[in-house]
């Protein structure tokens, strides 16, 4: 079997054992009629969770520098939604629900001006996207019911979340290091899409570039850590038993299984023609 072969199996098996955890939580998880989206909502959240680490493992070239932090701290920001959510789950998730309403509403509307402008063909089919939202929308609230808020849907900041959901922590150390690629500061781009000139006349100038990076399995290994800890934090709170999910021990006890006890095996086999020109793992937030 070729390394190639091997990865492929690995991420397969991976996928299934995260489908696996999830499926078992959600029914195990009770909707409680009286206020059904709660059930949507924190089952959703748990399933997105859940996406963003398969979706991450079943791309080994994006396990680096540039691309990984993007679903890294999406995975941060379910993190911290879920928690705050269950602190008080029937107001959240319905506020929750009723700003995402009225983001789609605006999104409609906006579709809608674009119809309106479109030449006939455009038309025709900014219609079926327009009717397809619309119908969405009403399967939950009638569109025009809808409120439209443009603020965050939880009227506090990331960090105040974490702080009532007491993972300030995991704010300081994930949610923020993270952000600086999302958002492309400085502290990101500085460090991997710029660097000071090789010429000594023109040193105070910084020159673009798009620095190499190979795949690194601490990636990985990140997403399964943050996925068991959304894991772990829904069996305490939703489910009010011990936390149960192991799945970052799993996925490296198969790792060794695989490709032996040095992690730079799989990095070997998952990388790209890339070389690698970034920190290194025990550099990288924790």
């Amino acid at each position: 079997m070729t390394d190639e072969d091997q990865i492929r199996e690995l991420i397969s098996t991976i996928e299934a054992r995260i489908r696996q955890e999830l499926r078992a939580r959600c029914e195990e998880y009770k909707p409680d009629f009286q206020a059904p989206e709660v059930f949507n909502v924190v089952t959703a959240l748990l399933a997105r969770q859940a996406t963003l680490a398969i979706e991450l493992a079943s791309a080994p070239q994006l396990w680096n520098g540039h691309s990984a932090p993007l679903f890294l701290r999406a995975m941060a920001d379910v993190h911290i939604t879920l928690s705050w959510i269950l602190l008080d789950p029937r107001v959240r998730a319905r506020h929750y629900v009723d700003h995402g309403l009225g983001q789609a509403v605006l999104a409609l509307e906006h579709r809608k001006k674009e119809r309106d402008c479109a030449d006939a063909d455009s038309k025709k089919k900014l219609a079926k996207i327009i009717s397809a939202e619309e119908d969405w929308i009403d399967t939950q609230k009638w569109n025009f019911l809808v409120d439209v808020n443009v603020g965050a849907w939880s009227g506090k900041t990331a960090r105040e979340m974490s702080e009532e959901a007491g993972i300030l922590d995991f704010y300081n150390y994930v949610y923020t290091p993270f952000s600086q690629c999302v958002h492309s500061t400085w502290y990101h781009v500085g460090r991997y899409n710029s660097g000071p000139s090789e010429s000594s006349l023109t040193r105070q100038l910084w020159m673009p570039r798009i620095a190499e990076s190979v795949s690194d399995i601490w990636n990985l290994h990140l997403a399964a850590k943050y996925l068991d800890k959304t894991f772990c934090m829904f069996d305490e709170k939703a489910l009010n038993r011990s936390p149960s999910s192991e799945i970052r021990d799993w996925i490296h006890g198969e790792i060794q299984n695989r490709f032996g006890s040095d992690d730079r095996n799989l990095n070997s086999a998952a990388a790209t023609s890339r070389t690698q020109v970034e920190p290194s793992a025990h550099d990288k937030t924790r």
